[in-house]
């Protein structure tokens, strides 16, 4: 008589049960690796952040250093050296720091180029006045056209509250570099927009550059 246990059909059957028996085990084990494996991604990305966040920190610490111990072409050097290394969320502040120290030192293309960087990646309103320095750099530097470029994209995109500055900015680049129309086209909008209270001046302004105009003087 054949034992009911020691037979092939009755080992399969414990086999299989045992399987069963253990295949939790097994995929409780394969789900806690994934959860570890999940934990630990979401700790070395918290790590991370704390680790940018200290980075910032110390280069907005450089940078106040910068500027309290160093002045002119030293102070210049350093913060060209400290916009190398400082992360994303320190850049912009060494690059306005950078702008207005190139500009006091007289090296307007090198202040062009910070505030060019500058209004690149701001908001809105810190783009505008980041492009109405880069302007007013180029004109300073001789780029009166490039300028009246750069301040035509302004007028265009800048937040209402800038109307004025834009246009102011962009008569004066414009008379500059000889384009008429574009300047009376800017003192215009000041005036019908309400801007300024001695409108005088600007029927004067554009008087005298439609006159330019007339005579083909640009």
């Amino acid at each position: 008589m054949t034992d009911p246990i020691s037979s092939p059909s009755a080992k399969s059957q414990a086999n299989d049960i045992a399987a069963i028996l253990q295949a939790p085990l097994v995929h409780w084990k394969k789900t806690l690796a994934g959860v570890l494996v999940v934990v630990a991604a979401a700790g070395g990305y918290a790590l991370f952040g704390v680790y940018q966040k200290s980075q910032v920190e110390k280069a907005e610490n450089e940078l106040g250093g910068i500027v309290t111990s160093k002045a002119g072409a030293e102070r210049l050097a350093a913060l060209e050296a400290l916009a190398k290394t400082a992360p994303a969320g320190a850049r912009d502040g060494v690059l306005l720091e950078i702008a207005k120290t190139a500009q006091g030192l007289g090296d307007f293309a090198k202040a062009a180029t910070a505030w060019q960087s500058v209004s690149g990646n701001a908001p809105a309103g810190m783009k505008t006045v980041a492009g109405l320095g880069y302007a007013s750099a180029l004109a300073k530097a001789g780029q009166d056209a490039k300028a009246v470029e750069v301040l035509e994209g302004l007028a265009v995109s800048a937040p209402k509250p800038f109307a004025l500055a834009v246009d102011q900015q962009l008569a004066a680049a414009a008379e500059a570099a000889g384009q008429w129309q574009k300047a009376i086209s800017a003192f215009e909008r000041m005036k019908t927009n309400g801007n300024v209270q001695n409108t005088g001046y600007l029927d004067a302004r554009i008087a005298a550059l439609k006159d330019k105009a007339a005579k083909g003087n640009g």
